[in-house]
């Protein structure tokens, strides 16, 4: 009797790593991205919170899928967003920008913590063209099973085709910051 009730208080404490460490998805349809461009005339940002991304851990494997409905990002100025979406990225031709790539450190998604500096390397499409793209995120494992993760890189609007007319060169900056911050629930 006491060997089962001991046995039955170990099962207890540990259940909730053992259906932690065999979790294998995560995912969000709320992520935020949003992209700045500053240069000394002007400066101004977008952001969208209906990024849609998987997490994906299979053995050492680790793979992450973004995708962003351009449409979906809201600007300060309605003129703007209709330059943005008719002139630059054409949303209507090019609908979504995409992220597939793989995270190349260790982080052990089945124990809480921090992890800074992870390399995220992968392919960014958009705009028609796609890219290898290699970006450093910080990631943090929550108590809950969350799954927090930010990260800021650069794009070049012309490495995608995107033109900029000469009128407006010197208003948009040569390069497109862009901050993603997610957070990721448990897949049921």
């Amino acid at each position: 009797m006491k060997k089962t009730i001991f046995i039955f208080a170990l099962a207890m404490i540990f259940a909730p790593q053992f259906q932690l460490m065999a979790q294998s998805k995560w995912e969000t349809r709320t992520g935020k991205v949003t992209f700045k461009s500053k240069t000394p005339i002007e400066e101004f940002s977008s952001t969208n919170h209906q990024a849609a991304s998987i997490l994906k851990v299979d053995g050492d494997k680790k793979t992450l899928a973004f995708q962003v409905i351009m449409r979906s990002f809201k600007f300060e100025k309605a003129l703007m967003e209709e330059h943005f979406n008719e002139k630059y990225v054409h949303s209507e031709k090019y609908p979504s920008a995409k992220f597939v790539g793989e995270i190349e450190k260790n982080v052990n998604f089945s124990k809480p913590g921090i992890y800074k500096g992870i390399n995220i390397k992968g392919n960014l499409s958009l705009h028609g063209v796609t890219k290898p793209l290699t970006i450093l995120a910080d990631i943090e494992v929550k108590e809950n099973r969350e799954i927090k993760g930010i990260s800021t890189f650069a794009i070049i609007p012309e490495d995608y085709n995107i033109t900029v007319p000469k009128l407006v060169s010197e208003k948009i900056s040569k390069n497109i910051f862009v901050t993603v911050d997610v957070v990721y629930k448990p897949s049921k």
